[in-house]
This record gives C-alpha cells, sequence and structure tokens, in this order.
C-alpha cells in the first residue's frame, strides 16, 4: 500500500528535491520508487549515486526492471561530478552534466535526475554547495524537470540545511514531504 508520503512524492511532475536522509534503507526505497514513477511516465532518468551503493542500485535494477526500462536509466558514480577535481568544482559538475544529458537529443521525453550529493573534506564548502543548488534549481525551472538532491543528514549543518532548503521547492526526510517555508525562486 502507497503510504502518503510516497504518494505525495510520486504525484510531483515537476520542481527541485533536497532529500535529507538517515535510513539507507529508506533511501533505497525512495529512490526505486522515484525511478518506477520515471519510467511509468516514459522519462529518461539520470541517477549520481556513491560508489557504496552502486552495486546496490545496479542488483535492485536488475531484478525489478527489463532491460528495455534500464536503457532510460543512466547510473553514474557521484565521484566524477563532486570529489575527483577537488570537492564541488562548478567547471567538472556541468562538464559531466553536459556529458550525461540528455540522452538523445532526438528524444522528446522528460529527464529527472536523482543526486547523491557527497564531498571529501571534513568542512564543507557550503557557498559552492549552494552555487551548485542555485544553478541547479534555475536548470529544473527551465526545463520542467524532477530533480532530487539527496543529503546524509549526518553531513548537514544547521546553516547549510537552511541554505538547502532556501534553494529548494521541496523538502523530503525518510518520512514526510512537504513545500520548502524558505524557498527563494
Amino acid at each position: 500500500m502507497e503510504t502518503l508520503l510516497q504518494s505525495n512524492f510520486t504525484n510531483v511532475t515537476e520542481g527541485h528535491v533536497f532529500y535529507r536522509f538517515e535510513d539507507g534503507e529508506a533511501y533505497l526505497d525512495h529512490l526505486v520508487s522515484f525511478i518506477k514513477t520515471g519510467l511509468d511516465r516514459n522519462e529518461q532518468i539520470l541517477i549520481l549515486e556513491s560508489m557504496r551503493n552502486l552495486p546496490k542500485i545496479s542488483a535492485i535494477m536488475n531484478s525489478l526492471f527489463t532491460v528495455e526500462q534500464q536503457s532510460s536509466i543512466h547510473l553514474v558514480n557521484n565521484y566524477d561530478y563532486y570529489i575527483s577535481n577537488g570537492d564541488f568544482n562548478t567547471q567538472t559538475i556541468l562538464e559531466h552534466f553536459e556529458k550525461d544529458l540528455p540522452f538523445d537529443n532526438n528524444s522528446h521525453s522528460s529527464i529527472r535526475t536523482w543526486a547523491h550529493v557527497e564531498w571529501v573534506s571534513t568542512e564543507c564548502n557550503a557557498q559552492l554547495i549552494t552555487n551548485i543548488e542555485l544553478l541547479a534549481n534555475n536548470f529544473v525551472i527551465q526545463e520542467r524537470m524532477v530533480s532530487v538532491c539527496a543529503y546524509s543528514s549526518a553531513s548537514l549543518s544547521s546553516s547549510l540545511n537552511d541554505a538547502l532548503e532556501q534553494d529548494h521547492k521541496y523538502i523530503m526526510t525518510d518520512d514526510d514531504f512537504s513545500l520548502s517555508s524558505l524557498y527563494k525562486q
């Protein structure tokens, strides 16, 4: 049976979602729901994920989705985006995003993205993150797409959390989904 959170989340057809997660199992459940919804809507799906989760997600994809469905899902290592040239190198992120989207220039299907955002430094540069999130938000609005930015709650300071709530239209946790009261378009 679909929960209220799943119903609210799957009914979103466009917008920028800040997902602050604590539970790894709930995280994977929400990611699978996100993929299923995208497939049901004939969307192309880009998932930026950590090396730790890539094997789990690949196994889930192989067990739940046909080869044809999997051709609409592009799974990439988030290290290439966020860490490979130093934490949140804007040029690197944009180059990878441009390379990975769109999948097929002749396709008129929409795109949805899910990004597990991570960094290696002990102190994250909140300004770099919010700059990237602002660019992402503008792109999401322009393209009228759904984009989830997932952050482990253990990695967030209260000031970074507040900044992310300002850059995302929706806030999601493992158990809740709502409009952000701090969102600034």
